[in-house]
């Protein structure tokens, strides 16, 4: 049974695409998802004092918030429990994989940005991490 579904959520047309078909699975399965959200990897506080890195963060997580209960409060019409959580990780599967691990969700299912070759080298994929290391089922969908 599917009662539990993690998103990884990166507010792009991936992250979209990946809702849209976690919502579909909750639909048939009566699931709960959980939009989750990493902040840390693409904010750099190299020069920054101490201070001013925590403003940056707490700006980015008051953002993520805000903009991710736009998405849990426009599909409250479809009868399916929402929940938002956001963790602070420099790395973005790191900060998935342990999530996952606390909370041990049935599926999760996100979406991939689809790079290969030199990049995926370079640049690691979030997606191949995290379906190497969870634990459980992952959905990757790609557009």
């Amino acid at each position: 049974m599917i009662n539990n579904i993690l998103i990884p959520y990166d507010f792009t047309s991936f992250g979209d695409l990946a809702f849209e078909k976690a919502m579909e699975i909750a639909k048939k399965f009566d699931s709960k998802l959980t939009l989750l959200t990493v902040i840390g990897s693409d904010i750099d506080t190299s020069n920054m004092s101490w201070a001013r890195a925590q403003e940056v963060h707490d700006e980015s997580e008051n953002k993520a918030k805000e903009d991710l209960n736009k998405i849990k409060n426009a599909n409250t019409v479809e009868n399916v429990p929402i929940s938002v959580e956001i963790i602070h990780n420099s790395s973005n599967s790191e900060g998935i994989l342990s999530f996952a691990e606390k909370h041990n969700p049935d599926l999760i299912v996100m979406g991939s940005h689809g790079r290969s070759g030199f990049k995926k080298l370079v640049l690691g994929s979030v997606a191949s991490q995290v379906v190497t290391k969870a634990k459980c089922p992952v959905l990757i969908v790609k557009s």
